[in-house]
């Protein structure tokens, strides 16, 4: 509905223009023809609107030609036209639609999933499901949030997610799963009244503690995920200096890894071409991230400077001397010194991971709980004063919000521009901001928890790394058997690589790309953003 009013906006306010465009250039003319008056474009354009307006005709009244009169007549004419009859006729509909109606208390579908309820986490899946035509429905209870939601053009209805009338409605028994998506009170009461109408749909909780997995499970929830919990350690492995493995494993020797390039390193200030990567460590470069942007695939005259984080997939001992290549000579750290800013479900995470390595931490946050050293607030400079900024080799932020996190962000920069700022964005929107307040590494919660979702809900997509700032999944090769990776050109038309092949329950990561040949079966492990992920799903999934 929104769409086709922006389009019907967008073709009524290009036919008005034309026609004040083309009524202009005929006074023009008739005023030098008929008047033998000359007047400029603008003085016509002026006049073409005030009649059109029928609030006046300029300074160039009376005419002497009966054709200028009928014109400036036809021209009011035409303006009460478009008052008094195109726009009720054209506009008023929609606007009325728009205002006026509300999201249905009663769907009719199958084969579709169901969200109870709208949020954050759900961003990502629902791209994921418009992706793979996969019809949904958001169950939600809050009468404003169910109607924005609808004048959006999202699929929701009305209704308590937690009675089954409403469940009933949602077409529950026909549905392929459900996704609870509220507190574990709620998500629990939901649980009991799904089974009490359909004991086989599959369902899946996302938690806000892991520690609640056992409640759902005992309910009868399927799976959960814990996308705070994730999060929070995927965070904690961006800190330099200390040893923590950032690599995903693709087989018994060959790894995907994330490689920051730091200042005063070996590979600084390089072109990708100088640094004869390829022909130096025999790998596969996937793509490069700077300031949140991904690009793939990388050119040859890609300057290598302390803002690129590279991509990359080989074999475990190149990457190793690789990763060495890319570490400063001379590191501008102090004591392995860490902040954490807020102590919630991340922050404690990210503790977690930490507190066993060589690295002193200290946590703040806004309320004062167990385990948090410095009470205040983080924008205020006395706060992270009192940390002890200047000396910080880390800052990790995972607070509620991202406004508050982004002011953070400036001032840690300001105060220490040396330290490592890494991120937790909360919604997509704002990873970018994030960047360009002078985060070195942002991470989005709905990215992760979306990419989880949706793993859990498609048989045949598995993700293997769902907290990286890129997507690696398996999926069937569809539409590529047959064919070779020279042939397809995956990379090109879709952004993606693939890094490896599932056949008869082997792994082959050694591919030739013009000889290798795809068979029916296969499964590709593929990495690509979100976006080039989906692009790869519609051209070679059936």
């Amino acid at each position: 509905m929104q769409k086709d009013l922006k389009k019907r906006i967008a073709s009524s306010a290009l036919i008005v223009a034309a026609i004040i465009v083309t009524y202009a250039v005929i006074f023009v003319w008739s005023m030098s023809f008929f008047e033998n008056r000359e007047v400029t474009f603008a003085q016509s354009l002026q006049v073409v609107v005030e009649s059109l307006t029928t609030s006046g005709y300029g300074g160039f009244s009376p005419w002497q030609s009966d054709f200028l009169n009928y014109f400036v007549l036809m021209m009011n004419l035409t303006g009460v036209v478009l008052v008094f009859v195109a726009f009720p006729v054209f506009f008023l509909p929609f606007l009325q639609g728009a205002i006026e109606k509300s999201p249905p208390t009663k769907i009719s579908k199958t084969d579709h999933v169901i969200i109870c309820s709208y949020s954050t986490h759900a961003e990502v899946l629902i791209k994921d499901l418009r992706s793979r035509n996969q019809d949904y429905v958001i169950i939600e209870s809050s009468e404003e949030i169910a109607k924005e939601l609808f004048i959006s053009g999202l699929k929701v209805m009305k209704g308590n997610p937690e009675s089954e009338i409403t469940l009933e409605a949602a077409c529950l028994k026909h549905a392929k799963a459900v996704v609870l998506n509220s507190t574990t009170v709620k998500n629990i009461s939901i649980i009991f009244s799904i089974r009490n109408l359909n004991k086989s749909v599959k369902t899946i909780a996302v938690l806000e503690d892991e520690e609640m997995e056992t409640y759902h499970k005992l309910a009868g929830v399927n799976s959960t995920i814990s996308p705070r919990q994730l999060i929070g350690k995927s965070l904690a492995v961006q800190v330099p200096a200390i040893s923590i493995n950032k690599s995903v494993e693709i087989n018994n020797s060959v790894e995907l890894i994330e490689i920051d390039i730091e200042e005063g390193s070996e590979l600084c200030n390089k072109s990708l071409a100088e640094a004869d990567l390829l022909d130096k460590y025999y790998m596969n470069i996937i793509g490069a991230w700077q300031n949140g942007e991904f690009q793939s695939p990388v050119p040859a005259d890609l300057i290598l400077n302390s803002k690129i984080r590279l991509l990359v997939a080989g074999d475990r001992e190149e990457l190793k001397k690789l990763n060495k290549k890319a570490e400063a000579t001379i590191r501008h750290f102090s004591g392995n010194k860490i902040l954490i800013v807020g102590y919630g479900v991340s922050g404690k995470a990210a503790f977690s991971i930490l507190k066993t390595k060589n690295v002193e931490l200290k946590i703040i946050d806004i309320q004062d709980k167990e385990g948090v050293n410095i009470v205040g607030d983080i924008r205020e400079p006395e706060t992270l004063q009192e940390a002890g900024i200047n000396d910080v080799s880390a800052l990790i932020i995972t607070i509620q919000d991202d406004t508050m996190a982004l002011f953070a962000t400036l001032l840690a920069r300001s105060m220490n521009s040396k330290t490592h700022i890494i991120v937790r964005a909360n919604k997509i929107e704002n990873v970018k901001k994030l960047y360009d307040a002078g985060a070195d590494y942002v991470q989005s919660l709905a990215t992760v928890s979306g990419r989880i979702l949706a793993s859990s809900i498609f048989e045949d997509e598995t993700s293997l790394a769902a907290e990286k700032q890129i997507n690696l999944v398996q999926l069937p090769a569809g539409k590529l058997t047959g064919t070779t990776l020279a042939k397809s050109n995956v990379r090109a038309e879709t952004g993606c690589t693939i890094l490896a092949v599932y056949r008869d329950g082997e792994k082959i990561s050694t591919i030739d790309p013009d000889e290798f040949k795809f068979r029916d079966k296969d499964d590709v492990i593929v990495a690509g953003t979100d976006k080039s992920i989906h692009q790869f799903e519609e051209m070679y999934i059936d």
